[in-house]
Formats: C-alpha cells, structure tokens, sequence
C-alpha cells in the first residue's frame, strides 16, 4: 500500500520553463514520474506571480501518478523571482528580531515601494560579519499557495534556487577566496566566499552575446566579464583566487575560461 503522503511533488519554476518529479518519500534518489512545460511568454512576470500554467500542467501529469490527496510539494524558484543582498558588520552579540530588522531596511533601500509585498528572510554566516538577505514577493507565495491547495497538496517548502546549489557545494568553499556561481536559463548568481562566507553577491545576464572567437584577442563570455567585474569590486585578481566553482545545468562551456570547475546541479532541481 502507498499512501499519499508518502509521496512528495518536486517542481522547479525556471525561467523558460517549469520541470518536475514525483519521489517516494522514503527513497529520496528513485524517480517515480518526471514532467516538463515550456512556459508561454504571455504566462511570465504578471503581477509577479509564476507561471502558473506550466506549474498547472506539471502538477496534473505528476498527480497521475500519486492519486488522492495530502501528497508534498516543495518549490524550487529561478533566482530572477528572488532579491539578494549581502550587507556587512559586527553582528556577533545581535539577536534574530535584531538581523530581522537589518534584513527588512536593507530590502526597503533596495526595494523601495516594493518592498512592504515581499517577505524577507536573512542568515548570518560564520563569520559573523556577513548577513546574506533573500527576500521573494507575497504575490508569487500566496500564488504557490493556491496552486498547491487546487491540486489537494501540501506546500511543504519554497526554496531559491541559489541556495539549494550553494548547500550542495559549500563545503568545497571553506579554505581561502571562492567564486561560486550558478546559472538558471539565461541568469547567473555570482557569489565572492571567504572561508565559506559569501561577502559579494551579482546577479544577472549570463547570455553569450560578448564573447566573439574573431577578434583578437577573443572577447570573454559574459559570465567571465561579470566574474571580473565583481572581483574588481572587491579589490581581487584571477591570482588571489583559490577556486571558481559554477553550476550549470544549460550553459555552454564555448567560451568559458578554463579556471571552472562545473558541477551539475542538485538533482532536486534537476
């Protein structure tokens, strides 16, 4: 007997597309049912809810094959529905309603209007000097809210997609400075770690239209150049850096400067 509960939904909203998985609970590796939707461009960013309809598509092919209700959901978002931001201090003796307030003011000065319709959430690192901020809008979790209730699930977890890759590859980031970036359809998140704290945070286009193999010498992928930039930013070179670590499940490595080691991504996501 399988009960509906034993079961958990795993989708990923992209940007270009929602992909999904349907596992037993206690087999965290078997797939009993996978599906795909490319999302209809009429269907993004309206009143920043997710697209809905690929998510609706998704769910009914993998509810096929776990009939009843009560079954798990959990939630992977592209990092474009997502605001993140680093902000740096003495936070050693704060308390968590103290971070809490940090969090909320630093997405108010990005944010502005906006920012009373996002729900914030903050981590401080282990050096204690470094607060990582995420912060995704009220909008886009009720919307997942109500699909999860329309399909008779369980929304069990939303998680941005960085950080589900960042948790994966962490611990290779715990001596010297890092890069870590992660691509999801046409985006990269770029992080500068120290020690296994990210102190940097850029976040966006990683399409390839810079690189050119014509000129002399070539142009750099632009995932190099934002690399370059944000190590600018930070006073750092190609030398001070012990590793450049990058998730990427679509990119193509045409290109790209040999320093990347490139991992898949998380098959939670996948």
């Amino acid at each position: 007997m399988s009960l509906p509960w034993n079961k958990t939904l795993h989708i990923n909203v992209g940007t270009h597309a929602v992909h999904g998985m349907l596992r037993p609970a206690w087999a965290r590796h078997k797939v009993l049912a996978r599906s795909s939707h490319f999302i209809d461009p009429s269907d993004m960013g309206h009143d920043d809810k997710p697209a809905l309809a690929a998510i609706d598509a998704v769910l009914s092919e993998l509810k096929a094959n776990a009939p009843g209700r009560g079954a798990r959901l959990r939630v992977v978002l592209a990092d474009a529905h997502i605001h993140f931001d680093v902000v740096s201090g003495d936070y050693r003796d704060l308390s968590e309603r103290q971070l809490q307030s940090i969090a909320t003011a630093c997405v108010a000065e990005l944010l502005g209007d906006k920012a009373p319709d996002q729900v914030v959430r903050c981590w401080l690192q282990p050096d204690l000097h470094h607060l990582l901020i995420c912060s995704i809008g009220t909008r886009e979790i009720e919307s997942m809210v109500e699909v999860a209730s329309r399909h008779g699930l369980s929304l069990a977890s939303i998680q941005p997609d960085f950080c589900i890759q960042w948790n994966q590859l962490a611990e290779k980031m715990t001596d010297g400075t890092s890069v870590f970036a992660s691509t999801n359809g046409n985006r990269a998140m770029i992080a500068c770690v120290l020690r296994g704290t990210v102190t940097a945070l850029s976040a966006g286009l990683c399409i390839n239209d810079e690189y050119n193999i014509q000129t002399n010498p070539p142009t750099k992928h632009s995932l190099d150049a934002r690399v370059d930039r944000l190590l600018a930013s930070q006073g750092l070179n190609f030398s001070s850096i012990s590793s450049f670590i990058l998730v990427a499940p679509d990119i193509s490595e045409r290109g790209l400067d040999p320093r990347w080691t490139i991992f898949p991504p998380n098959q939670e996501t996948s």
